[in-house]
């Protein structure tokens, strides 16, 4: 096999997963846009995406940026609008 051989589609399958959902890619760079769109299928203007490594959750809020994809990362979709909370008062 020469290095001609080794292209789109040949490369190695990285599993990741947003919130509970596994995903599969073999790009190995993927925006944060692309991540909440595309495979989250989530508005990028009403959602987060967050990193979760271990217990550390980092936002990524640049839409833009260069997420370098490994085997088994976890993202988390915030979701920006305010949560409804019931005014039902006792009385």
């Amino acid at each position: 096999m020469n290095n001609e051989e080794i292209g789109p589609g040949k490369g190695h399958e990285i599993v990741f997963f947003i919130d509970k959902q596994q995903f599969k890619t073999e790009r190995h760079q993927i925006t944060v846009r692309e991540l909440l769109v595309d495979f989250a299928k989530e508005d990028p203007q009403l959602t987060t995406l967050v990193l979760r490594h271990g217990n550390d959750l980092k936002k990524l809020n640049n839409l833009d940026e260069i997420i370098h994809m490994e085997n088994g990362m976890r993202f988390l979709v915030y979701h920006n609008t305010p949560t409804t909370v019931s005014n039902h008062v006792r009385a």
